[in-house]
């Protein structure tokens, strides 16, 4: 059996926003096709936002549910597709992704992460589960 197609992709944002870039929107032109394929038609992905360690923590976690909000909204709207696919998380800054760093915009950042288990590529993620944390690079 092949194995299932992967996909782990970031999205940089601007510090204190929630609107995508041009860089973000051909990111996300590339994934938004990708998952249109049907071989991921049965995955489903987690979108989680993340911001920077400036700023209050409520303001921040409300940022990075903007952050992933924004980035659902626009696979959905522009590719179809279907709502209980993406699963749409804010983590604030509680996952830098360069915490020597707190500040680095390479924190300010929405992750889309396959959410389905390659072992069993049928067994979707409900809703209210506690996501996993993102991968470590």
């Amino acid at each position: 059996m092949d194995a299932l197609p992967h996909i782990d992709v970031e999205v940089l944002f601007f510090i204190e926003s929630d609107g995508l870039t041009n860089r973000a929107f051909a990111t996300l032109a590339i994934l938004g096709r990708a998952l249109s394929d049907e071989r991921l038609g049965n995955q489903v992905f987690l979108i989680a936002g993340h911001t920077d360690a400036s700023g209050p923590p409520d303001y921040n976690l409300a940022l990075s549910e903007r952050r992933a909000q924004t980035v659902r909204d626009f696979l959905i709207k522009n590719f179809g597709i279907a709502e209980d696919r993406l699963l749409a998380r804010g983590f604030g800054p509680t996952r830098l992704k360069n915490p020597r760093h707190p500040g680095s915009r390479v924190n300010r950042r929405v992750q889309v992460v396959n959410w389905t288990s390659e072992a069993d590529p049928s067994a979707a993620a409900p809703p209210q589960a506690e996501p996993p944390p993102p991968p470590r690079r």
